[in-house]
């Protein structure tokens, strides 16, 4: 936790109720580690498993402000406008009772007036699926509860619109033939004219659908998706749309609303030039079902600023796709395939409200040098402001890294990757109130999805809110300060990605992983990135598995409150990378992580280091209270080791950082076991601190059968 005067004088309350008792107890605890700004405690095994507790600092007989431990967190709806009888999801975090997949609560209410429990379709700790009752139109209230504590344990209401009709209705009603229009799909006449027309037919009776009954409809120049209209052919086997003309421009170009693409396929077939297949600029409501987008080297689509995008049981085969800054955004149970050295399947530079469940990603040929992507399902940059609501669930990756870094950068292959990295490091505190900061020389921000203060040094650090607007220097924020910031403070005016869940996907890199100088890694936390789990995932092949980063201290590159739990990782090249990297100049005290979290993950069989605990040579992204709780590592020929730019020693020569570098302070090491196992016996290291300045705890960690390195650290 992080706070003011939570140092080791300061004591804690905890009160606990188990989920079937009438009355709750209290104990007290003292922290593990402790300093003027950030304290680790470890919870009393008395407590009652699986309670929703809440722990208070006191001090010299003064109580802190109590936080919930384990209470219901509802961080978004989607989609969050639908009709009565929708299967839509709750995503957010401690969902679901004793964090299992059996049972969880909602309640659907109007404002000011009793509603109705809501029996969950599926549940899982991140994501509840629940079919929208049979409501009359108008604005609701979603609440979530995960069964623990009682009346306090409810989560915050989230805004749910249910409509009178589905912005799809009626195209099913009326049908026009694009064969009654002239066009053949034989394959070789010239489709484009007729097409054209059963379109803007439609559009003239819309709601409408153009049916494109099974055949090969070449076009030869681009198309216009009317709104309210759906495209439906008779299978993406069976139906094709073909680009027979090098036009150099896509070939949907324009649409607005409510439309709709369903069992067919486009092929660009080469003749857009660079261009997307399919280029929308801002569009709401869009479906992709059971469609098929051949774009080889190029991207399938672009929108941007859109909301309500649905990819569903389709085939992407394409160098990547840009989706802007758009929000309620959803792809489900879809192929794709990249080409082209493609950068990823989905860039996301700014938006909320993303969801990818059961996708599968591979490249598109391996016998074909462009028929590879260079092993990105995602990334995530600030470039138009915040990210935040972001969920992957049973999404698979095989192959996926660069496979020739004789031809491609290979510092690439980073499979669900958020470069959040546009901060400002502000100093110059005029005044603060709950709900605003005045700052010397701060400007509105110009990102269309605006940005947040981090507090990331002095009082109140690792607080983190969402600026609503600025005037004359003033910050006006969506929520008060835990504690109020005063002139010690330092901030980071950032875009940041936040409220981020990855759970139970598979992530596969190369088999070449312990030779293959890429950066394939499955999921990399780098810069400003906040409140994300990542928990019981499949990796394998991977440089490095799991990577948490911290940059550049003058610009307050910092991830906080960062879990990484339940997740098997095996065949790689190193298990752990946390550190800081890539820095070109520092600032003291400028916390680089605090309070990230890496609790009972299971490593094997790696070919080199179980945890990269990094520094680089400047000053300040400094961490604080970082645990590693109940690891496992087996078979490896390094443990833990603590030293300077680690990322590129292979060969055990491990360098100690410079007296003005990067630090790690208050470190938990809490039951954790590293195993050389089967790995080479000779210049093997269990545990190896390279940081005289860096601060330890540990607490039954074990190091066995490594040649040096086997008790660990000093206290």
């Amino acid at each position: 936790m992080t706070g003011i005067g939570l140092d080791k004088q300061t004591g804690y309350g905890i009160f606990a109720q188990a989920p079937t008792a009438i009355e709750g107890n209290l104990s007290s605890s003292k922290p593990l580690r402790a300093d003027a700004s950030a304290a680790t405690l470890l919870l009393p095994a008395s407590l009652p498993a699986w309670s929703m507790y809440l722990v208070w600092p006191e001090r010299d007989g003064a109580r802190g402000k109590p936080f919930a431990v384990n209470r219901t967190e509802a961080w978004w709806l989607g989609p969050n406008n639908t009709t009565a009888g929708t299967a839509i999801s709750l995503y957010g975090r401690n969902l679901a009772h004793m964090n299992g997949t059996s049972t969880a609560f909602i309640y659907i209410k109007p404002a000011n007036a009793p509603g109705l429990f809501v029996a969950p379709i599926s549940v899982n700790p991140f994501r509840v699926e629940f079919k929208v009752p049979d409501l009359v139109a108008g604005s609701y209230e979603v609440w979530a509860h995960n069964g623990h504590g009682g009346r306090f344990g409810w989560s915050g209401p989230l805004p749910l619109r249910v409509l009178g009709k589905s912005p799809w209705a009626g195209q099913e009603a009326r049908i026009l033939e694009v064969k009654s229009f002239g066009a053949t799909g034989n394959g070789t006449s010239d489709d484009t004219s007729a097409i054209r027309e059963a379109l803007e037919a439609a559009a003239a009776s819309a709601p409408a659908t153009v049916h494109l009954p099974a055949g090969t409809y070449r076009v030869s120049s681009a198309l216009s998706a009317p709104d309210n209209v759906r495209w439906l052919g008779d299978g993406l086997d069976q139906t094709v749309i073909r680009l027979d003309a090098d036009t150099g421009a896509s070939m949907i170009d324009q649409a607005e609303r409510n439309v709709q693409f369903e069992r067919l396929t486009f092929d660009a077939n080469g003749n857009t030039g660079s261009k997307p297949l399919i280029n929308l600029g801002a569009v709401s409501n869009l479906r992709l079902q059971s469609v098929r987008l051949i774009a080889w080297n190029i991207p399938a689509l672009e929108t941007d600023r859109s909301s309500g995008i649905y990819i569903d049981g389709s085939e992407l085969i394409e160098n990547g796709s840009f989706y802007g800054s758009s929000n309620q955004l959803f792809m489900t149970n879809n192929r794709f395939r990249m080409t082209g050295y493609g950068e990823s399947v989905v860039a996301l530079w700014g938006g909320r409200d993303f969801s990818m469940i059961g996708n599968d990603l591979a490249n598109a040929d391996e016998t074909r040098d462009d028929g590879h992507g260079i092993g990105r399902f995602f990334v995530a940059q600030g470039h138009f402001g915040n990210l935040r609501n972001m969920y992957w669930e049973g999404n698979r990756s095989h192959n996926a890294a660069p496979h020739d870094c004789d031809t491609v950068d290979c510092n690439k292959g980073e499979q669900i990757c958020f470069e959040m990295v546009g901060s400002e490091l502000k100093d110059g505190l005029i005044g603060a109130t709950p709900t605003s900061v005045t700052l010397a020389g701060l400007a509105a921000p110009d990102e269309r999805s605006g940005r947040d203060l981090v507090i990331v040094g002095g009082a109140g650090a690792g607080q983190r809110r969402h600026i609503v607007n600025v005037k004359a220097n003033t910050a006006m924020l969506d929520r008060p300060w835990n504690v109020v910031p005063d002139r010690s403070s330092r901030f980071a005016f950032a875009a940041t990605a936040s409220q981020i869940a990855i759970y139970k996907n598979s992530f596969e890199g190369r088999a070449s992983y312990a030779e293959h100088d890429s950066d394939s890694t499955a999921v990399l936390l780098y810069g400003n990135v906040y409140d994300a789990v990542v928990d019981s995932n499949r990796i394998s092949q991977m440089r490095h598995a799991m990577m948490t980063v911290a940059l550049t201290s003058t610009s307050g590159l910092s991830p906080y409150f960062l879990q990484y739990s339940n997740n098997t990782i095996s065949d790689s090249n190193s298990g752990l990378y946390v550190g800081t990297t890539f820095t070109d100049a520092g600032t003291a005290g400028v916390w680089g992580g605090l309070g990230n979290i890496y609790r009972n993950n299971t490593f094997d069989r790696l070919a080199h280091i179980g945890v990269e605990y990094e520094s680089w040579s400047y000053e300040g992204a400094d961490y604080n209270g970082t645990v590693f709780e109940k690891n496992r590592f087996t078979n490896l020929p390094f443990g833990f080791i603590d030293g300077f730019r680690l990322m590129w020693t292979y060969n055990g020569n491990f360098k100690e950082a410079p007296p003005r570098s990067s630090r790690k302070y208050n470190t938990i090491l809490y039951r954790n076991s590293f195993d050389r196992g089967s790995a080479p016996l000779p210049r093997s290291v269990g545990f190896k601190s390279l940081q005289p300045a860096n601060t330890w705890l540990n607490i039954d960690s074990t190091w066995t059968g490594f040649a040096a390195g086997n008790s660990g650290p000093s206290q």
